[in-house]
């Protein structure tokens, strides 16, 4: 990462405090220290206070986020305490921050920075099976997600995907208690969360699980008049890891995706291309599932998505997403 300039800390050499709003919960608190870390390690003058907010979507623990406005419901609170001045920052999932329909008017919020991501794919957790077809028949299956039912339904029609709710830590528990056979979750909260368990734990490729747009992501937002803080966050700005997310975030945007649409997409860059691939289940995560890929030189990658959408419309996506 770049070195920030001595001058936007202060020319008198004073601390700069910076107040980042932060979830409360582990993975939230963890993500949001390893960014002020990173900040302090830059510039010691610069004092970090981590300012924690429960968000709409943790006070809403059983039911499906997407019965009450999608995953923007993490972020709804942060935003408006950065509206209002009451944090500089705030460290999102970038999987968490709406692409349409966002809850909080974006005039004067951006992302900032996109660290370097951390591994994308999801995780297949289960004591006795290592991958997806594996599972006994009928298995138990749990997540809260839309994008994994329509995938895991689209191998093993057979499996009972119910719906769990909860932080990694209470999810695990769950499927150790017995309540699931197995469980999927995100390697990228399990590594910085320090619970990812190689004992029971399989990563699942990404042909066979495509996930989130913008998984393993971080987005440092902060307001767009406040140059300060974005000098301070602009060096920790992933190139690569910027223009995946965005490829990944257009093809949502071009498909009018909401909290009902399973929209898979991953965004992968070598050797100067960036390649696409996507999966798109019916609304309510139903089969079927459609699926296209496409690639272009990565400065240009958001072609990628619009070659891949137009692959979409021509095997009838939208009434699959959307309605007749």
């Amino acid at each position: 990462m770049k070195a920030i300039a001595p001058h936007l800390v202060s020319s008198h050499h004073q601390a700069v405090h910076l107040r980042l709003g932060t979830r409360g919960s582990l993975l939230a608190r963890t993500q949001s220290q390893l960014i002020a870390d990173v900040l302090t390690r830059l510039h010691p003058a610069i004092k970090i206070e981590l300012r924690v907010f429960k968000t709409s979507g943790d006070q809403i623990a059983e039911r499906p986020l997407h019965e009450f406005g999608g995953k923007g419901l993490f972020t709804r609170e942060l935003e408006q305490a950065l509206l209002a001045g009451e944090v500089d920052f705030a460290v999102h999932s970038f999987k968490d921050v709406p692409t349409t329909m966002p809850l909080v008017e974006q005039s004067n919020l951006l992302v900032a920075a996109v660290p370097q991501r951390e591994d994308p794919r999801d995780v297949l957790i289960c004591a006795s099976a290592r991958r997806i077809a594996d599972l006994p028949p009928s298995a138990r299956v749990g997540t809260g997600s839309l994008r994994r039912r329509c995938q895991l339904l689209e191998q093993r029609p057979d499996l009972v995907v119910q719906h769990i709710r909860g932080n990694i830590d209470t999810r695990v528990r769950k499927l150790r208690d017995g309540e699931f056979d197995a469980v999927l979750l995100a390697m990228a909260g399990l590594k910085r969360a320090g619970l990812f368990d190689a004992a029971i734990m399989s990563a699942i490729d990404a042909p066979r699980m495509l996930p989130a747009p913008g998984q393993g992501a971080l987005a440092l937002q902060c307001r767009k008049d406040d140059e300060r803080t974005r000098a301070f966050l602009a060096p920790l700005n992933d190139e690569n890891s910027a223009r995946c997310v965005a490829a990944e975030r257009e093809l949502v945007r071009l498909l009018e995706g909401d909290c009902h649409s399973p929209i898979a997409a991953h965004a992968s860059i070598e050797g100067g291309r960036l390649s696409l691939a996507a999966a798109v289940g019916a609304r309510g995560g139903q089969a079927p599932v459609l699926r296209a890929s496409a690639s272009a030189e990565a400065p240009k990658g958001l072609s990628a998505a619009q070659t891949v959408f137009h692959l979409l419309q021509k095997q009838g996506v939208r009434p699959l997403l959307h309605g007749p």
